[in-house]
């Protein structure tokens, strides 16, 4: 037998703590109710691979015998000669519910009825709370088909004293616990990097062989391209004009005809002060097309975020795009820094800046795709 957690003891404890009462302390049972014991669990063991409801029809048929036993003092000590019509003469069968037949075992006992259906729905939550998801869940079905095993269990367990039949439930417990394959969640053992959040963190931007904003735009046509992914985008080299493609923004974002989004690049502060000079052009294309802006740039102060939104222009930051960025899964991260890498190798055209940043990912994440461009994990082309 495995051993048990301290969740797991926890919630075996708390399964088998309303049938024999809080703080029960059993006694040992007797060589008798061992070799009872031991017989029950031998049929199970043995039908369990086949069968796997069998660990828990033995567990309700218990534990209904417990349950008549709190209201009949008779069922607390062990009945080694109980026979079966001795049982459904002490506990009468109910054959109906309502104007249906009943096909489950439910058992009255003066004005108390306990019935093995609820008993093995809480046994499939039981299951269920110790992260075994291989116990079948069909509990109509199986409790459907106990007088399949009155005289290997159900019998059995009737005899049983109550400190017996604590034991016989912690073994079955324990059994099934063992066979049933345990749920675990996949995780990789160390997390993979968030390579889209290291760039715009710590890649540096500026480098005398490359265009000034290069890497800033790349990392603009990366976010959209990754939050946006069914828009064609239509981009340029850094320094390239919008109006010679007919474009409005740096990155324009079309859906079939339709251009759904048009995005302006500033790979510096915009301020009360700047943001006509700097965005004014854009704004005013916006507002006349009825397009939807967006102001993608390094940082700006209120008045100018205050200033594009009159416009129908929204803002994101350097800050508020590594907040959003927190939000995406792994491979939205991933699907940023590939349209970067994209943006730097077949629009800016610029290999020096692809293997600027493939070094700067192989530094922060030594298995990354990306890096069989290198052409050997050791050293860059």
């Amino acid at each position: 037998m495995a051993e048990r957690t301290d969740g797991e003891k926890e919630a075996i404890k708390g399964f088998l703590e309303p049938h024999f009462g809080i703080g029960f302390v059993p006694v040992e049972p007797s060589g008798r109710e061992r070799q009872i014991i031991n017989d029950v669990m031998s049929f199970v063991t043995a039908r369990f691979a086949g069968m796997r409801y069998v660990v828990g029809m033995a567990a309700d048929l218990t534990l209904l015998a417990q349950q008549l036993a709190l209201h009949d003092a008779e069922g607390k000590a062990f009945r080694p000669k109980l026979t079966r019509n001795e049982i459904f003469n002490r506990y009468q069968l109910v054959k109906k519910v309502g104007s249906r037949e009943a096909n489950t075992l439910t058992l009255k006992y003066g004005k108390t009825k306990v019935g093995i259906r609820k008993l093995e729905e809480a046994l499939i939550d039981f299951f269920g709370e110790v992260g075994r998801p291989g116990y079948p869940s069909s509990y109509v079905y199986m409790t459907g088909q106990w007088q399949k095993f009155t005289d290997p269990l159900l019998v059995p367990c009737f005899r049983l004293g109550e400190s017996a039949r604590f034991a016989l439930c912690s073994k079955l417990l324990d059994y099934a616990m063992d066979n049933l394959t345990e749920a675990t969640l996949l995780g990789r053992a160390k997390p993979r990097v968030r390579l889209f959040e290291e760039i715009i963190h710590h890649y540096p931007r500026s480098n005398p062989n490359e265009n000034s904003g290069a890497v800033f735009q790349g990392i603009a046509y990366g976010y959209i391209k990754a939050d946006r992914p069914h828009l064609s985008l239509i981009v340029d080299k850094v320094r390239t004009g919008s109006a010679r493609q007919h474009r409005i923004g740096d990155i324009d974002g079309y859906h079939g005809l339709d251009l759904e989004l048009t995005v302006e690049v500033k790979d510096h502060p915009l301020t009360k002060e700047n943001v006509t000079k700097e965005m004014g052009e854009f704004l005013d294309k916006v507002a006349k097309n009825r397009v939807l802006g967006l102001a993608f740039v390094a940082c700006a102060d209120q008045q100018a975020v205050d200033e594009m939104k009159k416009h129908g222009v929204a803002c994101v930051t350097e800050v508020n795009a590594i907040w959003e960025l927190t939000h995406w899964d792994w491979r939205k991260q991933d699907a940023g820094v590939h349209g970067l890498l994209h943006y730097l190798a077949h629009v800016e055209q610029n290999p020096d800046a692809v293997v600027r940043l493939l070094t700067f990912i192989r530094e922060k994440d030594s298995s990354h795709d990306a890096l069989a461009f290198f052409g050997t994990p050791s050293a860059p082309p």
